[in-house]
């Protein structure tokens, strides 16, 4: 087998990607391969290391402040949610109400009136999405204060 594939199987060793035989090729390549054998060595001291390394674990306050934040997060997304699906509701009442009068013609085709609540329906949410990130980027405009 080539050294460089043998290379590879020696990395893969470490990583228990190895089935019975190729681990003896493994082990048979070191006898003869004093570049690979301190390769081996190498990677050995360093997963010993890596065994003994223990992560540090955080403070409990850290997550207490951690899920504080999420919470927050999420009631905020789920109050936007909520005051953007009312702000729909509540404007496209308003604009039904204002083009009653057409919808309800007995003259007025029935694709019309689909029309004409589709594109109600469209200006609305445009609307209120325009009008919501207008607010996100105004709370978060670095430079408002900076005069022209």
């Amino acid at each position: 087998m080539e050294h460089d594939k043998l290379k590879e199987l020696v990395l893969s060793y470490f990583d228990g990607e190895l089935d019975a035989g190729q681990k003896r090729l493994v082990q048979d390549h070191l006898k003869t391969c004093p570049e690979c054998k301190r390769e081996f060595d190498e990677m050995a001291r360093f997963e010993e290391v890596m065994g003994k390394m223990e992560l540090k674990k955080p403070p409990e306050e850290a997550w207490k402040m951690y899920w504080a934040s999420v919470y927050n997060r999420m009631e905020r997304q789920i109050g936007w949610i909520l005051f953007s699906i009312g702000a729909i509701i509540m404007l496209f009442f308003a604009g039904y109400h204002l083009l009653r009068g057409i919808i309800e013609d007995v003259n007025t085709p029935v694709f019309l009136k689909f029309g004409i609540l589709a594109i109600l329906a469209g200006l609305v949410i445009l609307f209120v999405s325009v009008l919501r990130e207008r607010i996100f980027v105004n709370k978060r405009e670095r430079y408002k204060e900076i005069e022209k």
